[in-house]
């Protein structure tokens, strides 16, 4: 399984968790997608890749979590577009 389908994995499960920790494993998703690609850019694609399908799927796109995933996915290419 690639990085980007694992953390999209990961974030599809989170969707039917109703506990206080998805933030965090959410958060903890997306520090494994960046760990999995050395640089920037490849970490910015990637990022995308994530946003786009979060966005895309009826049953994360405009719930809370996907505002969630969205913000954070926007504030990490930030800080990595940055740094490049």
């Amino acid at each position: 399984m690639t990085p980007v389908r694992r953390c999209l994995h990961k974030v599809d499960h989170l969707s039917a968790v109703p506990d206080s920790t998805v933030a965090d494993r959410v958060d903890a998703a997306l520090d494994e997608l960046e760990q999995a690609y050395r640089r920037p850019s490849e970490r910015i694609v990637a990022l995308e890749t994530v946003l786009q399908e979060v966005c895309r799927d009826h049953r994360t796109g405009g719930t809370p979590l996907g505002r969630f995933v969205q913000s954070s996915v926007e504030r990490r290419q930030e800080k990595l577009a940055r740094s490049a």
